[in-house]
């Protein structure tokens, strides 16, 4: 006797496996890239261009990339196969167009071909790529590169864009990036017959965060049509150049003063201005981790996680910290704590404000207070 499943379960059964293990009659590949188009647009000639396309594992097994390929040589991936992607894994990979060797109208296609070894499932997603690479205007240097650059300080690039097509009133209307980071200012140098050169300015603000920025110059210029639009690579990975170190007080017992040292290190000397304790209101958090916080409410009272009022962190007064007068690359500042007499955890804020330095440091000091340590 043959027993049909129920078709709620047998439907729940097939959704399920769909999302566990990649369906072979189906384009599995397509669902793990972010975009399955890439359009570069127009570009600058020499203008080192580059499109990142993110890569996701949504299967429980591991993917390999086995092959990335190009059906013309205007095109390279800047990544290796093979890889493999663990589930859930992400990965971005790059692809670049040749803008030294080939010019006009490009329409071609990048293609990459997949393999799930655990079912022997194999796929390739072929990418449409089209751009068009302007014989008529070149960028010098390639790309808005600013390198390793610190946190907290404003930086500025320039390129150089040259327009030889023969127009003599030829003009670049704006330059814009998306980034709120990031300003642009257009600035033409000279012109003459048929030609025009211009510096585009590019700065970087410095409360941009720690991180890698990837940006795109967009420039628009006064032609009409689908050219009018050029874009340009920005490039800039920012990295801290002073790193503190959180206070970790540990248990500590009301009144009982106890000291410790800010370890607060640059890349070079630096002077630190001034050091502030943020203080804030703090919610207790719901019954359960109330208690597992150690912050327990007075014996005989009975609170539920919505009717305990909002309390202060710890007072100004809590603390004594010695700011250091001189600049050094290395600071160890002290800090004492003297603590309050109620119990429970702890975890304050401070700021400390750096000569010449737009972006503060911030470090956290944490412990406990009990009556019995």
């Amino acid at each position: 006797m043959t027993i049909l499943a129920p078709l709620p379960a047998l439907f729940t059964l097939i959704v399920a496996a769909a999302t566990i293990a990649p369906v072979p009659a189906q384009d599995w590949g397509d669902k793990m890239l972010d975009r399955t188009e890439v359009k570069f647009g127009s570009v600058a000639r020499l203008a080192d261009t580059t499109f990142k396309i993110k890569v996701t594992n949504r299967y429980q097994d591991p993917i390999q990339v086995t092959r990335l390929g190009v059906s013309c040589g205007c095109i390279s991936w800047v990544d290796t196969a093979p890889f493999t992607l663990a589930s859930k894994e992400v990965r971005e990979i790059t692809l670049r167009l040749d803008t030294v060797r080939f010019t006009g109208d490009r329409n071609v296609r990048a293609t990459i071909s997949l393999y799930e070894p655990a079912h022997g499932y194999t796929d390739s997603v072929t990418i449409p790529v089209s751009a068009h690479i302007r014989t008529d205007v070149k960028a010098s240097p390639s790309h808005v590169g600013f390198g390793t650059i610190d946190l907290g300080k404003g930086y500025t690039q320039r390129i150089g864009i040259n327009y030889v097509g023969g127009r003599g009133d030829w003009k670049i209307k704006s330059a814009k990036a998306s980034s709120p980071h990031l300003t642009t200012e257009v600035v033409e140098l000279r012109r003459s017959e048929g030609t025009a050169n211009y510096e585009v300015r590019v700065a970087i603000d410095g409360n941009a965060p720690t991180g890698l920025l990837r940006d795109q110059l967009v420039l628009t210029t006064d032609e009409v049509g689908n050219n009018n639009v050029i874009s340009i690579p920005i490039e800039a990975k920012i990295e801290a150049d002073i790193v503190v170190t959180d206070v970790q007080f540990g248990t500590v017992s009301p009144g009982q003063a106890k000291s410790m040292n800010v370890i607060v290190r640059g890349k070079k000397p630096f002077k630190i201005a001034e050091v502030n304790h943020v203080t804030r209101e703090v919610r207790l958090k719901p019954a359960d981790d109330v208690v597992s916080s150690g912050v327990i409410p007075p014996v005989g009272t009975q609170k539920d996680a919505a009717s305990v009022p909002a309390t202060a962190s710890l007072s100004d007064d809590a603390f004594k910290i010695k700011c250091p007068e001189a600049a050094a690359v290395v600071h160890m500042v002290p800090l004492t704590l003297t603590p309050p007499a109620e119990s429970g955890l702890f975890d304050e804020e401070f700021v400390l404000k750096i000569d010449g330095r737009a972006q503060p440091v911030t470090f956290k000091a944490k412990g406990r207070i009990s009556v019995n340590p």
